[in-house]
């Protein structure tokens, strides 16, 4: 026999190891009556996964906004039109429109880059604006950030990062607004992605949203594997709101395959934006 709880009907056995000294780590209500109590729900898992404590398993969200939306489809991404992806790794430089943003100015001195390599490994690479090209070669770009900035704090110019060699702009730091209300965005608005080498890919979130009256958008989730094509995986439709689609199954890409949104409009000047949230699990080796 085990040793009875007095305020339980049940028996704690001593031959049980899992259930050893339970009462523990149990919660009681006033009457001295065990509560029962849960974990390792969904929502601790992810956060887990955000703050980079689950083994093999990572987490990413991408954004992004075209301000000019027509009715041809255009990637949801600062640059506008379709965007280009490059065949080659090559190395970038970054510029900005603004004099401001430069080594010694008053914006954006230093962009951090985040992309992936010839062998779709991820690279990180911090560049001044206005400098030489860097060393490190890019094959795909997703997120670009200012790190350091003069007294506004900001990039006062549209920034853009553009390969050595093709001359490709390859990501964007956009301005909203002109004149003494612009103001800058600090990082890259792209709704595109790629996965790395060695990770399977879990889209669990997708939203899309037109952010002007009388406006509306028909946006598609595109994906290629490498040396594939596009082919659509999911379309959402809005009309000046935005609409979210949380998926029970997520659905999965392969490493190295790319992930775009791209949208058109029925009414011309369209203002879009988008968002897709990714679990990122490590290949089994």
């Amino acid at each position: 026999m085990g040793n009875r709880n007095q305020n339980s009907t049940d028996y704690i056995h001593a031959d049980e190891p899992n259930i050893l000294n339970v009462h523990k780590a149990m919660d009681y209500n006033q009457q001295g009556q065990p509560l029962l109590r849960t974990t390792g729900s969904s929502y601790d898992w992810t956060i887990n996964i955000s703050a980079g404590a689950v083994d093999g398993t990572s987490y990413v969200e991408k954004f992004g906004m075209n301000v000019d939306v027509d009715s041809n489809k255009e990637t949801i991404w600062d640059g506008g039109a379709i965007y280009s992806y490059i065949s080659t790794a090559e190395t970038v430089a970054i510029t900005s429109t603004a004099g401001a943003d430069s080594a010694a100015g008053t914006g954006a001195r230093t962009i951090k880059i985040q992309g992936l390599d010839a062998n779709y490994n991820v690279v990180v690479e911090t560049l001044t604006v206005g400098g030489a090209a860097g060393a490190t070669e890019f094959i795909r770009i997703f997120r670009a950030k200012t790190v350091t900035a003069g007294t506004s704090g900001i990039n006062e110019g549209t920034i853009s990062i553009t390969s050595s060699d093709t001359s490709t702009v390859l990501a964007q730091i956009g301005v909203d607004g002109t004149g003494s209300n612009a103001a800058g965005r600090g990082q890259t608005f792209m709704a595109l992605y790629t996965v790395p080498v060695g990770k399977t890919a879990y889209l669990t979130q997708w939203t899309v949203g037109c952010g002007k009256q009388n406006t509306d958008a028909v946006s598609t989730l595109l994906a290629r594997p490498q040396s594939g094509a596009w082919n659509a995986k999911d379309i959402i439709t809005v009309s000046a709101t935005t609409y979210a689609k949380d998926y029970k199954i997520p659905l999965q890409f392969t490493e190295k395959t790319d992930i775009e949104v791209r949208a058109y409009s029925t009414t011309n000047n369209s203002l879009v934006s988008s968002t897709f949230n990714l679990i990122l699990i490590d290949n089994p080796v």
